[in-house]
């Protein structure tokens, strides 16, 4: 720097030296040309020593010493007397602080730091702004009560060669993590979310691992919402966020992120036991994209639905752990995961479909949830919300909901918790009233025992005798007859799309006590293309029995299959929901099959020219591609 400071000096005073001497010479041509070509030469010169004096005078603010007045601000308000270590603090003027506990310098800066501020409270000054040449920033506390609280300063922004990051463990305000996103430069993030996380995250480029959440054993768990801003960073390859709650679904666009190698969204800290967090949502079947994934775990989360088919895509995987959620089945198709992979899939509600196929990759799937017994009767079946009974002094009592084929299940029944039949490939037992349990084990799976909620078969006051409806002129009519009834106040009449969720449509007066056959009739005006129908029978009391479920499908209800013939693409409509569709050539080889909602679009350009049947909800058509 002094070198460069006196050559400057120097130039400058040759400049002006020559700039007298032709000002001095006007009466001599040839002296003035040779001093115009001196004051060139000086000039071109005295360019570089310029710069450098320049550069030095710029690089006289940023030095050690700036570095060292910036640890010390650090020091003094993050309450550094609690750290221990060799700090010297105030120190003096030209003191280094390279050497310090947790301070590494590079080339006369300090380029990295790493406090481990236990518990000693404090914030972050503006100046570790001035810290500018950076690329490591360790300011964990190590969980054991808050450290750092606070705003993080956005002085933080002038830290553009910050590389690592890990800010876990302190007390920050939600409010002041914003700055953080200016850091471009990042590659490495740790850090605990007290609040969603900011939408300026989504400039972090060059990040490729995160680690996001509540991880310490006072962090307790916190609720946020997914942030979406993960699915746009393009070189991501450790994304880990625990201990949290997301009140948001997790987005398709997580199938974007094809470079990650981990991925972790769990809502207990790993290391506890934890229980299963509130009702979340689906796995997007686009997390099925993640073909690079090595460890994959979506534990604790509460998470519906079934597992995507996708994932049988995952062959890279050496961990999937699906645990402690709400799926259900049928497992599909896992047999592309590799055998030696850790999968667990244990505390959900999957049943034995599936399971029997894959058992080769299942690692832990025991402990899942009750599944539903019900009865067969001429009668009616019980409500499960209601201790599933049946108006009935006996009935067929049926496990099918155990689900896996019926020849490996063996089913143990159990009345008053009392072992009463063990029957083989059998899932029925006809049986009187009383209080009712099955355990169903199957002989290929045989790290799970499937038990079923209790059911209680009582005497009820109403006696069906038939339930029945049928399509007319564009509406339903349904029909039903009771043999007796007592203390009976009416019918509410329910619908649904799928047969699990109902909504009223109508109501019908019961005839009270009576020993007689009664004939009822509801006709639906406005029926689905197929819809699904039970009656919930009322007592004047409040008690309530539900009937059988029936089906009936709308005569207005016509599949269309269009355009026939069809070029590249065909659309299904008349369905009232998602339906399996198959496409069947002259030889009766099917194809092409999956899903298709109403009005939903067919790929058909792989398809050659020909004929073809398609069949949708149990209807047939016959179609013709030409091109």
């Amino acid at each position: 720097m002094q070198f460069c400071c006196t050559f400057g000096y120097i130039c400058i005073y040759n400049i002006l030296t020559v700039s007298d001497s032709i000002i001095l010479s006007p009466r001599h041509p040839l002296n003035v040309s040779r001093n115009y070509l001196t004051f060139y030469d000086a000039m071109k010169r005295c360019l570089l020593g310029l710069v450098c004096l320049f550069v030095s005078i710029y690089s006289f603010g940023q030095t050690l010493e700036s570095d060292r007045l910036a640890l010390i601000a650090l020091y003094n308000q993050g309450n550094g007397s609690n750290w221990g270590g060799n700090w010297v603090v105030p120190g003096n003027t030209g003191d280094s602080p390279c050497g310090w506990d947790g301070v590494t310098c590079a080339g006369g800066r300090v380029t990295r730091l790493s406090i481990m501020n236990t518990g000693a409270g404090g914030i972050i000054p503006q100046e570790i702004g001035n810290l500018t040449e950076l690329t490591h920033l360790d300011l964990a506390n190590g969980y054991m009560g808050y450290g750092f609280s606070g705003n993080i300063p956005a002085e933080i922004s002038n830290l553009s060669k910050l590389e690592y990051l890990n800010i876990l463990g302190n007390g920050f305000n939600p409010s002041g993590l914003s700055a953080i996103g200016s850091l471009t430069s990042l590659k490495e993030l740790h850090m605990s979310t007290y609040g969603d996380v900011p939408e300026s995250f989504a400039s972090l480029i060059n990040l490729e691992k995160c680690i996001m959440g509540r991880f310490g054993p006072l962090d307790g768990r916190g609720e946020i919402a997914f942030p979406n801003v993960v699915c746009q960073w393009p070189k991501i390859k450790v994304l880990r966020m625990g201990g949290v709650v997301f009140t948001t679904q997790i987005p398709s666009q997580i199938g974007n992120l094809t470079t990650l190698d981990t991925l972790e969204l769990t809502g207990a800290p790993p290391f506890g036991s934890g229980s299963v967090a509130a009702t979340w949502g689906n796995i997007p079947a686009e997390m099925g994209n993640l073909t690079n994934l090595r460890y994959l775990n979506l534990s604790y989360n509460g998470l519906t639905g079934s597992i995507p088919a996708s994932f049988n895509n995952l062959t890279n995987l050496t961990k999937l752990d699906l645990s402690f959620n709400k799926l259900t089945g049928p497992i599909p198709n896992i047999l592309g995961i590799p055998v030696a992979a850790d999968v667990r899939i244990n505390n959900n509600a999957f049943n034995f479909s599936g399971m029997e196929a894959n058992i080769s990759r299942l690692d832990a799937y025991g402990n899942q949830a009750k599944f539903e017994l019900y009865a067969y009767v001429p009668l009616r079946t019980g409500s499960p919300s209601e201790g599933a009974r049946t108006a009935a002094k006996s009935a067929t009592l049926i496990a099918e909901n155990a689900g896996g084929i019926k020849a490996n299940n063996t089913y143990k029944w159990y009345k008053e918790g009392v072992l009463i039949a063990t029957t083989f490939g059998d899932y029925s037992f006809f049986t009187e009233e009383g209080l009712y349990r099955v355990e169903v084990t199957n002989s290929m799976v045989p790290g799970l025992t499937l038990v079923s909620a209790d059911y209680l078969l009582v005497v009820l006051p109403v006696t069906l005798a038939s339930f029945d409806g049928k399509s007319e002129n564009s509406q339903i009519k349904l029909t039903w007859k009771t043999t007796s009834e007592t203390n009976n106040k009416g019918f509410e009449i329910e619908r649904s799309a799928d047969a699990r969720t109902f909504e009223k449509i109508g109501f019908v007066d019961g005839n009270g006590d009576s020993k007689e056959i009664n004939t009822y009739h509801f006709t639906d005006l406005n029926p689905l293309a197929k819809g699904y129908y039970r009656l919930k029978q009322l007592d004047y009391d409040g008690q309530f029995e539900y009937s059988k479920v029936i089906s009936v499908k709308s005569d207005a209800a016509i599949v269309k299959v269009y355009p026939n013939p069809a070029q590249e693409y065909l659309t299904i409509s008349g369905i009232a929901r998602k339906q399996p569709f198959s496409i069947i050539d002259q030889n009766g080889r099917v194809v092409l099959e999956g899903l298709v909602a109403d009005k939903g679009q067919i790929n058909v350009k792989n398809l050659a020219p020909g004929r073809y049947v398609v069949s949708v909800d149990g209807e047939s058509s016959r179609l013709s591609i030409h091109r």
